[in-house]
């Protein structure tokens, strides 16, 4: 059985115009699926699940409160909604909680830098995946170091990502977008800031049993998960309806990803699941078309698989 499902998703993963990495995995029962599980890809916004972890460590020594507030370095504003796009004047200040909020459930990159500095930066959630015991994942850059590389622009360093787009020419705005979004081979062969599928289902699986991660963070970023708005095509795409799913999307350069832990009804448990899409000559919709017929798959094997 497991032969024939792995089978289905490399039939699948030829439509991608690029290559389809997943990992997914039986949280009960240990039962698994892969596809290419050890070969690194792109995380892009996936990086923001281990950013996340890494915080709420801090949180958990007591560094850092969930209720404190934090004011954002106005360097700091990167294009994408709800922060980058709704507050345009110096000043902003917002609590730890209400930046974790929007950096899972709408992807903000403002919100994930401003983290991404309390935590020490990406080395530092690096080494925070080492102590936990998690390979495969190689956090590198913040989102505007690497926004930086995909735009092809250089603000320079006392204008912040979000504004020099702003200064763009249509034109030169549509470009700049359609490049990030468009084939990127140094981007997607970079080794740095990539993750294995494999990898990040072993990150889901130690959130999920609360295994060197805090119950308390665990009940902080699984319910955020749940509340994502940007995967509704993705992992949940073609999967029945009411079916519960915590997820992380992310896209950049010819990528488009999602990873989450997927609750199987009638009681058969959950299982941790990552895909990835690199090098896609695909519309981003098409990819995302891929990553849901990959995932109903996984999920009928399981559903089948796993035992009440």
């Amino acid at each position: 059985m497991r032969a024939r499902a792995e089978a289905e998703i490399a039939r699948i993963a030829g439509f991608a115009e690029g290559a389809v990495g997943l990992a997914a995995r039986h949280l009960g029962s240990g039962l698994a699926l892969g596809h290419r599980a050890d070969e690194g890809f792109p995380m892009a916004s996936t990086v923001k699940v281990p950013l996340a972890l890494a915080v709420l460590e801090l949180v958990d020594a007591g560094k850092l409160q969930l209720d404190q507030m934090v004011a954002v370095d106005p360097l700091e504003m990167n294009p994408s909604a709800p922060i980058g796009e709704e507050f345009l004047y110096p000043g902003v200040a917002l609590s730890l909680l209400n930046l974790l909020e929007p950096m899972i459930t709408r992807s903000d990159n403002t919100a994930t830098d401003v983290l991404f500095r309390l935590a020490g930066g990406p080395a530092a959630v690096a080494a925070y995946l080492a102590r936990l015991g998690v390979a495969g994942i190689t956090p590198s850059r913040s989102v505007r170091d690497l926004l930086i590389v995909l735009y092809g622009l250089d603000p320079g360093p006392q204008t912040s990502l979000r504004d020099a787009l702003r200064a763009l020419s249509p034109a030169a705005l549509a470009a700049a977008r359609a490049r990030a979004q468009g084939r990127h081979p140094a981007y997607s062969s970079d080794p740095r800031d990539q993750a294995t599928p494999a990898g990040m289902v072993e990150l889901l699986a130690r959130l999920f049993h609360a295994e060197g991660i805090s119950r308390a963070a665990r009940d902080t970023l699984l319910p955020i998960m749940g509340r994502t708005s940007t995967g509704l095509r993705r992992i949940e795409g073609r999967l029945p309806k009411g079916v519960a799913v915590a997820n992380k999307t992310g896209s950049a350069s010819g990528t488009t990803n999602d990873v989450g832990i997927v609750t199987l009804p009638c009681g058969r448990g959950a299982v941790a699941m990552a895909v990835y899409v690199k090098d896609s000559a695909l519309p981003p919709a098409e990819r995302e078309d891929v990553i849901a017929d990959v995932a109903r798959t996984a999920y009928d094997y399981f559903m089948i698989a796993s035992e009440v």
